[in-house]
């Protein structure tokens, strides 16, 4: 507003502008009076030679103009707040638009640009002067746009439409950079129901996008492991190809390759290429070896044992040494090196992406390879193991062949055993009772000697027949009532009749009346001879073997104590075990096929009962035998 403007429209001075137009109205009517019809002087023509009629009318013309001017000091106030209260309300509204976090902008009935706020202003890097007009099309929307748009307002002009809703678009920045914005607009009309023009909102959803990108990103990624992981069944070529596909698809780029590191001979052995075109994807096999130096882009991969981006990759770049003849030409990459304790041993690579390689690319293609790898190991593993149960097989046929070669030879040899030994034993026991004539005490020694070691052979032959039985499933158990105090008895006495050396003393101690047992008396008998066997073996003369046998509850306990060598703590788990020997060594003092305890073991558990053993080297051992009684 120019200064005149200000003096004429403020209030004041449209008052005093009237009284001071009333005032020369006056003079003005008192000179015309003086110089045209009057006779009088000026002053008398001024106030003093008035007369009442021309004093009334002169006053009346002074107070209308008064009062005009009153009026019209009236309506300029009221214009003045009118217009106050309207450059307010468009400084709010500049101040509100300012602070929205949208993007806004006022399009007149031209199409021009009239209002911005800051947002695009900050969003763009533009000047508003720049946008304002009809330029901001042009200057903010790339080119395969500005129809779609030119159509939108041709539709809001027409009427066709009053307001647009989720339109996404990307637009052009001052700096070159793509940001992605969602639009909505509506129309607004004049008075007269004419179109006056568009409201524009836009939202900077450029990170949104980039999320949903992520996302989607991963999503595939996920869908590729999947995939990935259904291919366990297929060859190594089969996983790589796809593997390499899924990792050209996921970074978009335009070529890959994939291959394998061994950084021992400083070799990579490049497995495959990828290159997009539009037949989709083809892949080459190369199976070609590179060396690995420091110089080319492999051998910096290995040294540094991380990715490598290149986003601008001329032609003159000196780690280029080293491609294929007639490779595709790169313009930017991603490389990744695929670790397995602490070695390189894979890198897969891609190149000539649309745009930048970011950390995201990179996330998705070394997930993705590192589950390719795992999956080729796992593939590996399961062929060696293939290949080791075949193996295994094999072996264990062979194993079931000597295994049945081995019970018949063992079934053949006790039998041959076993059938001399019978008649040695009966005609030495003649001889020894004197049936066949009598002998001196030297000649009965030799014969007793004779019927120990008999009896030796016989039951070492009956312990390989019961061990062979219990493999073959063929033994049979014939039960009986047993009393346990008479069956201890035979045994120590059998034990005892025919021994050639002192033996150490033995004590009973026998609970009375103890119930019968119910059992095998030819086995029980054959544990119980054992035990004592051993207890004899491993007890020196002036030692002591004592057998105890009382009642628990619905139980019969025998123990069998000595005060011989004992066992170390170390031989104590294996001592029921087949064929062991807590001396193995070919120089052992005691003899014994070490079958004794594994037979005590497999009849006592077969009779419903238990066998212990509990002992201290240089104090002796305990066999406790527990076995059910015949209840009444």
């Amino acid at each position: 507003m120019s200064a005149l403007e200000k003096a004429f429209l403020n209030t004041k001075n449209v008052i005093v502008f009237s009284f001071l137009f009333g005032i020369l109205s006056w003079l003005i009517d008192a000179l015309l009076d003086y110089v045209f019809f009057s006779e009088r002087s000026f002053a008398d023509s001024l106030i003093f030679g008035l007369s009442t009629h021309e004093m009334y009318m002169r006053l009346s013309m002074f107070f209308i103009i008064l009062l005009f001017g009153s009026i019209i000091s009236f309506f300029v106030h009221q214009m003045q707040e009118m217009n106050s209260a309207i450059v307010n309300e468009k400084n709010k509204s500049h101040k509100i638009m300012n602070i929205l976090p949208t993007i806004i902008l006022f399009l007149d009935t031209e199409m021009n640009v009239s209002c911005v706020n800051r947002k695009i202003l900050e969003l763009t890097g533009y000047e508003e002067v720049r946008i304002s007009g009809n330029k901001w099309i042009n200057l903010l929307f790339p080119e395969e746009f500005r129809a779609e748009v030119l159509s939108y307002w041709d539709k809001f002009v027409s009427g066709e439409i009053g307001s647009v809703a989720g339109l996404e678009s990307p637009i052009i920045c001052s700096d070159g950079s793509i940001r992605y914005v969602l639009w909505n607009a509506v129309s607004f009309i004049d008075d007269n129901e004419r179109f006056a023009g568009v409201t524009i909102s836009g939202e900077d959803i450029t990170d949104r996008k980039i999320a949903e990108k992520a996302l989607l990103m991963d999503e595939s990624r996920l869908e590729a492991l999947v995939e990935l992981n259904q291919y366990s069944d297929s060859t190594i070529e089969e996983i790589l190809d796809f593997s390499l596909e899924k990792a050209v698809n996921l970074t978009e780029s335009s070529v890959g390759y994939v291959g394998f590191v061994n950084e021992t001979e400083e070799t990579f052995s490049m497995y495959s290429w990828s290159e997009k075109s539009e037949n989709g994807y083809g892949i080459k096999a190369l199976n070609k070896n590179f060396s690995i130096k420091r110089d080319n882009l492999w051998g910096m991969i290995v040294t540094q044992r991380k990715p490598i981006i290149s986003n601008t990759y001329p032609d003159d770049s000196p780690i280029k040494k080293g491609l294929p003849s007639g490779h595709v030409n790169i313009r930017n990459y991603l490389c990744i090196p695929i670790s397995d304790s602490d070695n390189v041993v894979m890198i897969a690579g891609v190149g000539n992406k649309n745009g930048e390689y970011d950390s995201s690319d990179i996330r998705q293609i070394t997930l993705l390879m590192e589950g390719t790898w795992k999956i080729i190991q796992r593939k590996e593993s399961e062929e060696q193991i293939r290949s080791y149960a075949r193996e295994v097989a094999e072996n264990n046929k062979e194993l079931e062949s000597l295994d049945r070669m081995k019970d018949e030879f063992m079934a053949n040899i006790t039998h041959e055993l076993k059938t001399p030994l019978i008649p040695i034993k009966g005609y030495s026991e003649l001889l020894f009772e004197g049936h066949l004539g009598s002998l001196d005490d030297d000649q009965k020694k030799g014969i007793g000697v004779i019927l120990q070691n008999a009896d030796r052979l016989h039951k070492l032959i009956d312990s390989l027949l019961y061990m062979q039985n219990i493999r073959t499933g063929n033994i049979q158990y014939h039960l009986d009532s047993v009393d346990i105090v008479n069956l201890l008895d035979n045994v120590i006495d059998e034990m005892l009749i025919f021994k050639d050396r002192d033996v150490p003393e033995l004590k009973k101690e026998y609970s009375p009346s103890l119930p019968f047992v119910c059992g095998n008396i030819t086995y029980l008998e054959q544990v119980f001879s054992h035990i004592l066997e051993n207890a004899l073996k491993f007890t020196s003369s002036d030692g002591l073997i004592t057998v105890v046998a009382s009642h628990e509850n619905k139980n019969i306990r025998i123990i069998v104590r000595d005060t011989g060598i004992g066992i170390s703590p170390d031989e104590m788990p294996h001592i029921f075990k087949r064929f062991y020997q807590v001396d193995g060594s070919l120089t052992r003092r005691y003899g014994g096929n070490g079958l004794g305890l594994y037979l005590c073991k497999s009849v006592v558990e077969a009779h419903g009962g238990s066998i212990r053993a509990f002992s201290e080297v240089g104090k002796g051992t305990e066999m406790h035998v527990l076995l059910p009684i015949i209840e009444e």
